[in-house]
């Protein structure tokens, strides 16, 4: 009998998100520098500040929200280690930092670079040759985490469909 795979989830990563966009509309310093914060290493700091509240249900994570949110000083916390974060990823904006890909999604990457490279030979010179400069640039941003995982994989199903569409 093949189940469907199960998965585990931190309830403590929902409440730490909610926390970063509240902060990012409550305060006008904040967001107006949000285009040059990764707010990727804000959720990363404060998660590692926080205790873990793991579930692998439905019911699980209902139980461990109420948990959460039960808990006046844990909320309290959740905000003090988020500003933290805002401060200590604000205060070092130049640091390099390589993401992590997930691996499923690594290989949609590679699919979509091995797709601009056979396009590059197979697209007429005048008639969409603009489109390998546009991808090259593209993936390397995707390289950089300039531009998030979703957007790759709409614009890759988009190129999909049009390539399709065109042969």
């Amino acid at each position: 009998m093949v189940s469907e795979p199960q998965t585990y989830k931190n309830v403590m990563e929902a409440f730490v998100q909610e926390e970063i966009e509240f902060q990012l509309q409550n305060n006008k310093a904040l967001s107006r520098s949000a285009d040059y914060i990764n707010l990727l290493e804000v959720a990363t700091f404060a998660l590692n500040r926080l205790p873990c509240y793991y579930a692998s249900s439905i019911e699980g994570i209902e139980r461990q929200r109420r948990r959460i949110k039960e808990k006046r000083e844990l909320k309290q916390k959740i905000s003090f280690v988020v500003s933290q974060a805002f401060a200590a990823v604000e205060r070092d904006p130049l640091r390099r930092s390589t993401p992590i890909i997930e691996e499923d999604k690594k290989d949609i990457f590679d699919e979509a670079r091995s797709a601009v490279y056979q396009a590059k030979d197979t697209l007429p010179e005048t008639e969409l040759s603009w489109i390998i400069s546009f991808m090259e640039a593209f993936l390397t941003n995707i390289t950089y985490n300039s531009v998030s995982a979703e957007e790759v994989v709409k614009l890759y199903y988009l190129l999909y469909y049009y390539w399709q569409e065109n042969q």
